[in-house]
């Protein structure tokens, strides 16, 4: 008998094939933010013993992990531009039109599926070890079909927050690149951009006030980290990145020569330095409440831009290693959470007690 060949788009598929004139380093990027998150959640439950984790020279190695949650906001950078650079590309192929049914079909067939299928068996109790508490589930899962657990408690899978907070930029992102498409020159863009991230500072600089009281990370996740509004610097900044590459006439002093090495290697400086100086949210500042989330994201755009202009888009960036790592990244990171008490009950952990609080632990 005679076997149906299988059709090249599928087999494509499972090859993890590079899209023709996709940027590659992008994709070394995407696997560094989801292995970031990935080693953050893994470091959670040997947290809270009273010593270091990975003790070197008096310096805690650990560190650099538990800032993991970081690579949050590298995914939002990423999501600015790319989601902006694809509406344009749209908008210039179709003679300026854009249509929302494509738009839309497509964001829907990337995140949905896979985010129901995950919600599907944590909320029926199909991974061992994964309980969440049955109170108000109804409501919870329904508040989670809405995408809106970056306002309320994400409390079925504790990584679904980020996700309330991409629904609401895709909405938002062609209306957004509507108002910079009306815009004459590359400086009212860009000012326009920056005056979005000036908001944020603004808005969150009058939750600090309004809130003093809050000095450690339970209840700073609710009210400063997790909602869409105090979270939009990388996104903006992602998308600020996409004008100035796709614009010949935007910034040429620092897309040439050797300036767009200087951009990478002092984003690169920035991103290291928070993640190894200290554990960034081990007590809860001003500067975490109201700046922290600006440098990071201004960090990871200088790093962005740097490599979309020609630096540190080597092999390292490049590696099949991080490419496949990519690929898979959105279905690891709906997933990594619950899974990891079965991973630590199966290697015999003495931690596993301390994982009960992960639904609900940041």
């Amino acid at each position: 008998m005679t076997s149906l060949p299988v059709p090249v788009s599928q087999t494509s598929y499972f090859r993890f094939e590079r899209s023709v004139g996709a940027i590659s380093a992008l994709d070394g990027l995407r696997g560094i933010a989801v292995l970031l998150v990935l080693l953050r959640h893994a470091t959670l439950p040997f947290q809270g013993q009273g010593e270091p984790i990975l003790p070197m020279f008096g310096w805690d190695a650990a560190t650099i992990f538990m800032n993991g949650w970081i690579g949050v906001d590298l995914f939002f950078v990423l999501s600015g531009f790319l989601i902006a650079h694809h509406i344009m590309n749209t908008k210039d192929r179709d003679a300026g039109q854009f249509g929302w049914r494509p738009y839309l079909s497509k964001r829907a067939l990337r995140i949905v599926p896979a985010y129901l299928f995950v919600m599907f068996i944590v909320v029926a109790g199909l991974i061992p070890g994964y309980r969440i508490a049955e109170e108000h589930l109804g409501f919870r899962v329904g508040y989670h079909l809405m995408f809106l657990q970056d306002y309320l408690p994400a409390n079925i899978v504790v990584s679904f927050w980020s996700l309330g907070v991409e629904e609401k930029f895709y909405l938002l992102a062609p209306f957004l690149i509507l108002i910079i498409g009306a815009l004459k020159t590359p400086n009212q863009r860009a000012i326009f951009l920056l005056s979005l991230v000036v908001l944020g500072l603004v808005l969150r600089s009058l939750v600090a006030a309004k809130h003093p009281e809050i000095n450690s990370y339970q209840p700073f996740f609710p009210v400063f980290r997790s909602p869409f509004h105090l979270t939009m610097d990388g996104l903006v900044l992602g998308v600020l990145c996409a004008t100035v590459y796709r614009d010949p006439a935007a910034l040429t002093w620092l897309k040439t020569g050797w300036r767009p090495h200087l951009v990478f290697g002092a984003g690169c400086l920035v991103i290291g330095g928070l993640l190894a100086v200290e554990n960034l949210l081990g007590s809860i500042t001003l500067f975490d409440k109201v700046f922290q989330p600006t440098l990071i994201a201004v960090g990871f755009s200088a790093v962005l831009f740097g490599v979309l202009h020609g630096a540190g888009a080597g092999q390292p960036l490049k590696s099949d290693s991080l490419f496949f790592l990519s690929r898979i990244s959105y279905p690891l990171y709906l997933i990594h959470v619950p899974l990891i008490p079965l991973a630590l009950t199966m290697g015999g952990s003495e931690f596993f007690p301390s994982l009960r609080c992960l639904p609900f632990c940041r």
